[in-house]
């Protein structure tokens, strides 16, 4: 089922959006004994012993609530006693920059807005109630006790919460999905023509029409054996003799994000095009075993397994598969977990919390570093990204501790390739379907 919703329902959604955060914020304040919970949009920094800032980042607690990602020192109020948050926004005069970000059309009339130009003229706005007040901020612009700002308690609930997406968020992470499709398609082309690695990220930031800053996180374009770099930030700018290609890079749209990552072989009949076509089958079977109540942890061992077999196929390993995963060998050539939670963070909050009170799930004794490790959920996003991948010093080091297992010939060929690694972002619905919405967006 295609979900897609066109620009004219965002306002309405985002109106349905702040009510369901309003209740679930109320619901906060009721547990944790507060009356009102004041967010800020965070503020800029400026280089060390230099008057450069550095680009702007938004308080990820802010940025669930406003589509605002450019305008600092702003702060959202809900308090337990209204209908209608207060957004303060900070006006002050400034003849040295280009005009505040506004909200988009439709979504001011859902708040109450009111413009404050110093922090003392906020504080004023705020009045006497200070004092039950909790402030979520990097920094404690109000002075308010250390046991007001960013109480665990607080934090921990809206954590919790924030698993499950309202449809406006659900519509957000599906037009980021298609706003990145283009730009990986021009991604692709650059590579197959010969492009460098900074080239290909040019043309994939000039397809969404965004700049680098404005990037849910940072592009990892991996050609060749940088394809094996799980975060491959320092992109080359000269051209080699391409062989394979990984491309990891999203597109946010009203602060929340796409997450999506393809591999393309230079010659589509070579095996490790083969591999990869392969590995995208796996990768949607392990789509279809996602559903509510499912364990993040018996996911990853089904997708270890997917790859272990995988590797048998291709004549890398020697082993069983039951060997691959009890020996710990596949860990070599999949050193990640499959998935984690996608929203208005990249590596969204909650995926570990058993209840808004801060409990956790308890971590696999196997896989004690996993992000998510709770069942999965109604309304979740999450990502889907097995790998598979040459690293040479993981390598060295399976060589060393178990050389019997692997067939060592086929490694020396499939290391110049890197790795390969194909992410999709999927919704559980309410329904129990799923919907695979950067397939969707692919089509």
């Amino acid at each position: 089922m295609n979900r897609l919703l066109k620009d004219p329902t965002i306002a309405d959604l985002f109106q349905q959006h702040i009510e369901e955060k309003r209740c679930r914020f109320h619901n906060i304040l009721k547990t944790t004994g507060w009356d009102e919970i004041v967010i800020g949009s965070g503020s800029g920094k400026v280089q060390f012993q230099d008057d450069m800032a550095y680009p702007f980042k938004v308080n990820p607690y802010f940025r669930e609530w406003m589509p605002l990602d450019k305008r600092s020192k702003c702060f959202l109020r809900i308090q337990s006693n209204t209908d209608k948050p207060t957004l303060y926004l900070n006006c002050a005069e400034d003849i040295w920059h280009t005009a505040p970000q506004g909200l988009p059309e439709g979504f001011s009339e859902h708040l109450e807005i009111i413009e404050y130009a110093s922090i003392d003229g906020l504080k004023k706005h705020l009045g006497k109630t200070q004092d039950k007040a909790v402030l979520i901020n990097e920094t404690n612009d109000l002075d308010i006790s250390d046991a007001q700002w960013n109480p665990d308690q607080v934090l921990n609930a809206i954590d919790f919460q924030r698993r499950s997406k309202t449809p406006y968020e659900q519509a957000c992470v599906r037009q980021a999905t298609q706003l990145a499709v283009p730009a990986h398609r021009a991604a692709e082309q650059a590579f197959m023509a010969g492009a460098s690695e900074l080239e290909i990220a040019s043309a994939y930031l000039t397809a969404c029409k965004c700049s680098e800053n404005e990037m849910p996180y940072a592009i990892i374009a991996g050609i060749n054996q940088n394809a094996a770099v799980l975060h491959h930030h320092q992109l080359n700018n000269k051209a080699v003799k391409p062989r394979s290609f990984l491309i990891d890079a999203g597109v946010q749209f009203n602060n929340y994000a796409s997450d999506i990552t393809r591999t393309y072989a230079f010659d589509k009949g070579s095996d490790f095009s083969a591999m990869i076509s392969t590995l995208d089958s796996a990768q949607q079977q392990l789509v279809s075993y996602g559903s509510i109540g499912k364990s993040p942890m018996d996911l990853q061992v089904l997708a270890q397994q997917k790859i272990a077999q995988i590797l048998i196929d291709f004549n890398v390993l020697k082993v069983s598969v039951e060997q691959a995963l009890e020996q710990k060998i596949i860990n070599t050539f999949f050193p990640h977990g499959l998935g984690h939670h996608l929203g208005c963070n990249v590596h969204d909050k909650g995926s570990r919390l058993a209840n808004p009170a801060g409990d956790l799930v308890s971590a696999s004794e196997k896989y004690p570093s996993l992000r998510a490790s709770a069942p999965m959920v109604a309304n979740q996003i999450h990502t889907v990204e097995p790998g598979i991948y040459f690293i040479p010093s993981l390598l060295d080091k399976l060589r060393s501790d178990q050389s019997e297992a692997v067939n060592w010939s086929e490694i020396n060929h499939w290391i110049p390739f890197g790795g390969i690694r194909i992410e999709d972002n999927i919704i559980l619905h309410s329904d129990g379907d799923l919907e695979n919405i950067t397939r969707l967006a692919f089509q």
